[in-house]
């Protein structure tokens, strides 16, 4: 069992943001003992994979409409497996799409950053070789 403190120590993720999550419903809620919020290793790592797709830009919308149903591999997981495999899945699918469309834009920027670089080291080493020739030629 992992107390808030304890799952912001190992997420990164503050206490202040676990207990937004919990309330705008992205996260579910964990289980409570003597008022204090406990998390059992299966929400540990829900809650790092929720962190990643935070982190690749997934929108927290998107996020709460596939966390609806909680942890998948909790036993007590409501309603049809099934449909809420099915809708992860096109969720996921999406934000795939979604991340290869950066990836293509980021390739983009950095072939064009390269070539920008190329560029200046061409103007340095011209720079470098005029500082070189003899007086005379100058």
């Amino acid at each position: 069992m992992y107390t808030i403190g304890d799952v912001s120590r190992l997420t990164g993720i503050s206490a202040f943001t676990l207990r937004y999550y919990e309330k705008i419903g992205v996260l579910p809620a964990p289980g409570r003992k003597d008022g204090k919020r406990l998390y059992e290793e299966e929400d540990l790592r829900f809650i790092r994979f929720i962190h990643g797709l935070k982190q690749t830009g997934m929108s927290l919308g998107d996020i709460a409409i596939f966390a609806e149903e909680g942890c998948i591999l909790s036993s007590d997981l409501p309603g049809d497996i099934l449909a809420t495999l099915q809708k992860r899945t096109t969720l996921l699918e999406q934000h795939i799409e979604h991340l290869e469309q950066q990836v293509k834009q980021l390739e983009e920027v950095k072939k064009v950053a390269r070539t920008k670089k190329n560029f200046y080291e061409t103007m340095i080493q011209d720079l470098k070789d005029r500082e070189k020739e003899p007086l005379l030629n100058k």
